[in-house]
C-alpha cells in the first residue's frame, strides 16, 4: 500500500511541477520560447546542453541517450541512400557538422527513415546558422576504435532563438 501511495504521490508532484513550469512560461515574455519535442511535448530547453568536447571525451556516458547540443553549422552534405535494406526504400541522408566553443561533431539526419520530428529538416539549413539539436548517441559494438565510430542521430533540430 505504501509503494502505491508513493508512486501516486510522485506522479502528482511531477504533474504539478510540469503545470507550474508551463504556467510560468506562458505568463512571462522574458523566457525564450522553445520548440516542443517528442510525443509528450517536452520543451527543448529542458534538456541539459552538453559541450561537444564532453560528448567526444566520454561517449559511453551518453550511449543511447538523447542529448542537446547547441552550435553553428559548419558543413552540410546530403546523399541519396539507395540501399533498400536500411528502411525499405531509397532515401536522403544529411550529415551536418556542428561546432561549439569546445569542438565539433558530425550529426546525421536519416531523412524519411529517421526520427527527426521537427518541422525544420536538415537540408533546409545553411552553413553559418546556429542550431539547437537533440541527438541520440550510439556507439556501435565491436568497432574496436573508441570515438571513431560514434553515431549521433538527430531527433529534433531548431534554429537558436535569441
Amino acid at each position: 500500500m505504501t509503494s502505491r501511495f508513493r508512486a501516486g504521490l510522485s506522479i502528482v508532484i511531477v504533474i504539478t511541477t510540469w503545470l507550474m513550469f508551463l504556467q510560468s512560461g506562458s505568463t512571462s515574455d522574458d523566457l525564450p520560447r522553445s520548440s516542443l519535442v517528442g510525443p509528450l511535448g517536452v520543451p527543448l530547453i529542458s534538456y541539459e546542453r552538453i559541450p561537444i568536447v564532453t560528448v567526444l571525451a566520454h561517449p559511453d556516458r551518453y550511449q543511447m541517450r538523447e542529448i542537446r547540443l547547441v552550435g553553428t553549422v559548419t558543413a552540410i552534405q546530403t546523399e541519396t541512400i539507395t540501399n533498400r535494406l536500411i528502411c525499405g526504400r531509397a532515401h536522403e541522408r544529411t550529415t551536418i557538422t556542428v561546432e561549439d566553443e569546445s569542438g565539433q561533431i558530425e550529426v546525421i539526419d536519416q531523412g524519411a527513415c529517421g526520427r527527426n520530428l521537427s518541422r525544420l529538416k536538415t537540408p533546409m539549413l545553411q552553413v553559418g546558422q546556429q542550431i539547437d539539436v537533440l541527438i541520440q548517441m550510439t556507439i556501435p559494438t565491436g568497432s574496436g576504435l573508441p570515438g571513431s565510430s560514434l553515431e549521433a542521430i538527430i531527433h529534433f533540430v531548431d534554429l537558436v532563438r535569441n
